[in-house]
C-alpha cells in the first residue's frame, strides 16, 4: 500500500514539474512576443505642470566613461512630496527598459524628503554591448493615486574605451578558463571516471550498469520499477532534461542578445564556462568523499541535469508570485517567502524519483545526491548572474560577483538540497515503505535555511543598517557556514559509521 502511495506521489511531482515548466515558458517567452515596453509608450502618461525634469538638456551631451554603469544626476522639480508618493527614474535603450531607480532609496527615513519640491536622483546607464548607445531617462511620479511622467532626458554614451578594456579582459578570461579546464577539471574528470570504472556495486543486478542497460533501459529488469529506474539513468531521460535546459538557455541567449556583438557573445560563453567550474568540482569532491560506496556516475549525471532543469521549473512560479507581491508593495518578500519554497520543492522532487532505487540506501547517499542537484541548479543561476553583470557593472564588480557566488557561497544550493536528501535517506535507512513522502519533511527544512540566506533584502528594507548587521554578522556565519560545516561533519560520521560496519 505505502509503495503505491510513494509512486503516486512521484507521479504528482512529475506533473507539478511539467506544470512549472509550462508556467516558466509563459513567463519567459510571452514578454518576448509582446510589444516591447519603450519610452514611446510613456507619451500616453499624464503630465503635471509642477513635475519637471530640470536637467534634461544639460545631460544630453555625449560622455565617455571608463566603467559601467555610468552615473548621470537628474534634477527633478515636484509638488511637495508626501508619505504615499513614489518617484522612479526609468532608463530605456533599444526599445526596452534597462533599469528602474527608486529616488527615495538613498534616504534613511521619510522625514528627510517629506515636503521638499526639488530632488536630485542618479540614473545608472549600463553597458549594453554596443560601442555607441543612446539612452532615454524618464522620471515617473506617483502622486495621490495617479501616475505622471517627466522627460525624457536623451543621453548618448561612447563605450569604445570600455569595450577595449572589456576585450582585453576577455583575452585574460579566455586563457584563465582554458587553463582551469586543462589543469584542474580535465585531470579531476579522468580521476573520477577511472575511479568509477574500478568501483564495484555489490547490490547491482547483473548487467544493470552495462552499456546495453543504458541504451535499452526498458529491456533491463523484471519489474516495472527496475525499468523505470533504468530509464531515469539513461540517455533518453537525459535528453528530456536537456530539452528543458535548452529552453532556459535559449531564453538566456535571447535576454542577453548574445548575437548583437562579439563582446556580447564572448560574455555569454565565458560566463557559462566560469559558472560551471566550481559546481563540477564540488560534485566530484562529494562523490569521491563517499569512499566506502561511491555511486554510479549515471546517477550523478541524472541528478545534476535535474538540478539544471529545476531552474526552469521554478522561474514561472517565482515570477508570478513576485508580481503579485509587488502589487501590494511587498516585492522584497519574494526572495524570502516564495523562492526558497518553490526552488527546494522542485530540486528535492528529483530525489523522490530515485527514492526506491537500491543505490539510495543511506543518509550519506541522500547528502551526495541532494548536493549534486543543488550544484546543477547553482550552475544555471550563477550563469544568469554572470551574464547580466558585464552588461550592468564594471569588470572589478564581475570579479567580486564571481568570488561571492562561485567561491564564498558556492555550496549553498547544494547544502540546502542535501538536507532534503539526508532526510529522505534517514527514512530509507529505517525501511520506510514510502520514502519519497519524506520530501514533505526535508524540503521545508531546506527552505528555512534557504530563506534565511535570502533574508538580506527583507531585513535591510525593514531594519536598515541594523538589518545589514544581522544578516552579514549573524545569519550568514551561523546558518550558511555553520550549517554547512555541520553537514560535512554529519556526512563524515555517517560514512564511517554506516559503511564501516
Amino acid at each position: 500500500m505505502l509503495e503505491n502511495i510513494n509512486r503516486l506521489f512521484i507521479g504528482l511531482l512529475m506533473l507539478a514539474a511539467l506544470t512549472g515548466m509550462a508556467l516558466s515558458m509563459m513567463a519567459l517567452f510571452l514578454p518576448q512576443v509582446l510589444p516591447p515596453e519603450s519610452e514611446l509608450d510613456l507619451e500616453h502618461m499624464q503630465k503635471m505642470g509642477d513635475f519637471i525634469l530640470v536637467s534634461s538638456q544639460a545631460v544630453s551631451a555625449a560622455a565617455t566613461p571608463a566603467d559601467s554603469p555610468y552615473p548621470v544626476n537628474i534634477t527633478l522639480q515636484t509638488p511637495p512630496l508626501g508619505e504615499s508618493d513614489l518617484l522612479f527614474l526609468d532608463t530605456y535603450a533599444g526599445g526596452k527598459r534597462l533599469s528602474s531607480i527608486d529616488c527615495f532609496e538613498g534616504f534613511d527615513s521619510e522625514d528627510e524628503y517629506l515636503g521638499i519640491s526639488e530632488i536630485t536622483c542618479t540614473a545608472y546607464l549600463p553597458y549594453d554591448y554596443e560601442p555607441g548607445a543612446k539612452y532615454s531617462v524618464v522620471a515617473v511620479f506617483t502622486h495621490e493615486g495617479a501616475e505622471y511622467a517627466a522627460g525624457p532626458a536623451e543621453i548618448s554614451v561612447d563605450w569604445r574605451d570600455y569595450e577595449e578594456q572589456f576585450l582585453g579582459f576577455s583575452w585574460f578570461m579566455g586563457l584563465s578558463v582554458f587553463l582551469i579546464y586543462l589543469i584542474v577539471l580535465f585531470p579531476v574528470a579522468l580521476l573520477v571516471i577511472g575511479t568509477a570504472m574500478k568501483t564495484p556495486h555489490k547490490t547491482a543486478a547483473p548487467g544493470e550498469y552495462s552499456w546495453r542497460a543504458m541504451l535499452s533501459p526498458l529491456d533491463f529488469g523484471k519489474t516495472l520499477l527496475q525499468k523505470f529506474h533504468a530509464l531515469l539513468l539513461s540517455p533518453y531521460f537525459w535528453a528530456f532534461e536537456a530539452a528543458g535546459i535548452a529552453i532556459i538557455l535559449l531564453y538566456m541567449a535571447l535576454a542577453a542578445e548574445m548575437w548583437k556583438s562579439h563582446t556580447a557573445f564572448i560574455a555569454f560563453i565565458f560566463s557559462g564556462l566560469m559558472a560551471l567550474v566550481v559546481p563540477l568540482l564540488w560534485c566530484a569532491a562529494w562523490w569521491y568523499a563517499d569512499y566506502r560506496e561511491r555511486e554510479p556516475l549515471r546517477i550523478i549525471i541524472t541528478l545534476f541535469l535535474w538540478g539544471m532543469l529545476a531552474a526552469l521549473m521554478a522561474i514561472g512560479l517565482n515570477t508570478f508570485a513576485d508580481a503579485g507581491l509587488a502589487l501590494f508593495g511587498l516585492g522584497f518578500l519574494g526572495s524570502f517567502l516564495v523562492a526558497p519554497v518553490v526552488e527546494e520543492l522542485y530540486k528535492g522532487s528529483g530525489l523522490t524519483l530515485l527514492s526506491e532505487h537500491h543505490e539510495y540506501d543511506s543518509v550519506e547517499d541522500g547528502i551526495v545526491f541532494g548536493f549534486t542537484i543543488g550544484m546543477g541548479f547553482s550552475f544555471i543561476e550563477n550563469w544568469i548572474y554572470f551574464i547580466g553583470n558585464p552588461m550592468g557593472s564594471d569588470i572589478i564588480s564581475w570579479f567580486f560577483l564571481f568570488l561571492m557566488r562561485s567561491v564564498f557561497f558556492s555550496a549553498n544550493h547544494g547544502f540546502y538540497t542535501a538536507i532534503t536528501g539526508g532526510v529522505i535517506g534517514y527514512f530509507i535507512e529505517r525501511k520506510f515503505k514510502a520514502p519519497g513522502l519524506a520530501l514533505l519533511i526535508g524540503f521545508p527544512l531546506a527552505a528555512i535555511f534557504h530563506a534565511l540566506h535570502n533574508s538580506g533584502e527583507m531585513l535591510i528594507a525593514l531594519l536598515g543598517i541594523g538589518g545589514t548587521f544581522i544578516y552579514c554578522c549573524f545569519l550568514i556565519p551561523v546558518f550558511d557556514y555553520g550549517g554547512f560545516v555541520i553537514l560535512i561533519l554529519f556526512f563524515i560520521r555517517s560514512v564511517i559509521r554506516q559503511k564501516g560496519a
